[in-house]
């Protein structure tokens, strides 16, 4: 199956621009500065009501860490029953321990609040100690919960270094979970990536965009760069 492309998006004028560029799906946030956080929910209202392709969301309260407080928690669940309310297709989501491992269980409390949409676990793996056995985990809990999907760049600080260890992880999990590349990725980065990792999809931010928007032209060469491999 072709590997599919996703683009990060801020604004209905990103959602739009995405999906004229043949992007399969958008991942609607705020601020990617700090990698994303929770979006205004009218703007999730306004990109459902506007585009057709698929519409994750970032559930995200603030940039300080993956580590949360019990109100925050409330918070966070409140927000993913909410979404699942919305007519997306899914959220993004991913929580620490304050020992640094994956919180499995407030990932899994969280997609039971979001259900039926499905939960992809986002970057936090990424900062985890022991991510190979946070992956296990994740394969554990996904037969009780809809959590199918990790965005990620590996165990490295961006995609294109860690991109050894994604292959190896794709190959380990990708029949169980389906990965999405992600971090500092650009074009020239595809042929490599597409040949080696071989992920189910590859999400880009920046170089999707010129200035403050995604671009159009972008991201047609994103997909049309996907679809020749």
């Amino acid at each position: 199956m072709m590997p599919q492309l996703e683009i990060a998006t801020l604004s209905v004028a990103d959602a739009v621009a995405a999906q004229k560029g043949g992007a399969d799906s958008i991942e609607i946030s705020r601020d990617l500065s700090v990698g994303g956080l929770t979006p205004d929910f009218d703007l999730v209202r306004r990109a459902r009501d506007t585009v057709q392709i698929a519409i994750n969301v970032m559930l995200r309260p603030h940039a300080r860490d993956f580590i949360y407080t019990e109100r925050e928690i409330e918070t966070i669940l409140d927000d993913a029953c909410r979404l699942a309310h919305l007519g997306i297709n899914g959220i993004v989501f991913g929580a620490l321990t304050p020992e640094h491992r994956l919180d499995l269980a407030l990932i899994e409390q969280v997609a039971g609040s979001a259900a039926p949409l499905p939960l992809t676990v986002h970057r936090a793996l990424d900062e985890s100690v022991e991510p190979d056995q946070a992956l296990a985990g994740l394969v554990g809990i996904a037969p009780r919960t809809l959590v199918r999907r990790v965005l990620t760049s590996g165990p490295a600080p961006d995609a294109w270094s860690g991109r050894v260890a994604l292959a190896e992880w794709v190959r380990a999990y990708g029949d169980q979970l389906r990965f999405v590349v992600s971090g500092g990725l650009k074009c020239e980065h595809l042929p490599e990536m597409l040949a080696t990792v071989k992920a189910h999809e590859y999400h880009f931010g920046s170089a999707a965009r010129t200035g403050n928007t995604v671009d159009e032209t972008k991201v047609r060469a994103l997909s049309a760069t996907l679809k020749k491999h």
